[in-house]
């Protein structure tokens, strides 16, 4: 697993815990979301306050340790932004989603479960999901290829807090975030799941071995609406002023939908035919002279941030 294509964002800040080794469990968003509400109805306190005072053990039912990793959750996921001075905030877009009358509080639409991931895998600070969705390019991995790969790359960067333990210890959470168990005989434990990103397939087993394989391609779970909120949200940070985006670079940049949908080609141009009726002509497939491309018809009818239009396709997958 080489590095060398690797390019570190500016004033990044690279996590390798947080977690305390627990992976995303269901339930821990809605329960850190609720949590952070009620703070705000009573202004008690702060929402940090919540995860760190002496009543937050029996408050969550949980462990101490278990608590941190609650909060760690929320807020890389996007449920906690952190304001000018440093404090969480409730994120506008989780604050309509996981509310009790919001669009989806209990993650039963598959549609909410891409979006926390797309924030994981898109969060540069997230060195083990930045690197692994965006940057590499194999075809398996294990623990340890994996960790060694990381530990090479924080060489190269000269990440003191990426000791060999720390990123042992992320990688193993890691995998337990995406991949499900599997019992002796082989077949998947479906009573063992433990986070809600396995439903989304991103990463398989190989029976019997310590050993794993990407999915790439088509996505079951994965709709039209979803796949535009990822191709917009790339399309704001990667080329904010381009009319076109190639086939390629929707497939193999890092942060677009190819890399952390883990899309292959046809995948891609498959929704890619439909984007014209769905976008309603903001965005349109083209193959003309031979160049394969999604264009962006800037006009009057259109001038809001890409990254608005994003939210709103995201929204669709609850209202249609």
């Amino acid at each position: 697993m080489a590095n060398s294509n690797y390019t570190a964002k500016e004033g990044i800040k690279p996590i390798f815990s947080g977690h305390e080794t627990f992976p995303l469990r269901y339930g821990w968003l809605k329960k850190a979301f609720d949590a952070a509400i009620l703070t705000e109805k009573h202004k008690k306190s702060i929402i940090k306050d919540v995860f760190n005072n002496e009543e937050s053990i029996a408050a969550f039912g949980v462990g101490k340790n278990m608590v941190s990793s609650i909060r760690h959750w929320a807020q890389v996921c996007g449920v906690f932004d952190i304001d000018e001075n440093r404090e969480l905030k409730i994120n506008d877009f989780a604050r309509e989603l996981l509310s009790d009358e919001g669009l989806d509080p209990w993650m039963e639409n598959p549609a909410t479960i891409w979006y926390f991931h797309w924030n994981l895998a898109a969060n540069s600070s997230l060195i083990t999901y930045d690197w692994f969705f965006n940057y590499w390019n194999g075809s398996l991995f294990d623990r340890d290829s994996l960790s060694k790969s990381l530990l090479d790359l924080a060489k190269e960067q000269s990440w003191a807090n990426a000791s060999p333990l720390t990123v042992k210890r992320d990688v193993e959470c890691f995998i337990r975030m995406y991949v499900p168990k599997i019992t002796k005989s082989g077949d998947f434990d479906e009573d063992s799941i433990e986070s809600p990103l396995t439903e989304l397939g991103l990463i398989a087993p190989i029976r019997r071995r310590d050993v794993f394989q990407p999915r790439r391609g088509w996505k079951a779970s994965l709709s039209l609406h979803t796949f535009v909120f990822g191709l917009l949200k790339f399309w704001e940070t990667y080329a904010p002023n381009a009319s076109t985006l190639s086939l390629e670079s929707i497939c193999y940049e890092p942060k677009s939908p190819g890399r952390i949908f883990f899309l292959d080609e046809d995948a891609i141009v498959g929704f890619a035919h439909k984007l014209a009726d769905e976008t309603n002509g903001l965005l349109e497939w083209s193959e003309t002279a031979g160049l394969r491309q999604v264009v962006l018809n800037r006009t009057e009818k259109y001038t809001v941030h890409l990254d608005v239009k994003a939210r709103k396709s995201l929204i669709r997958n609850f209202k249609d």
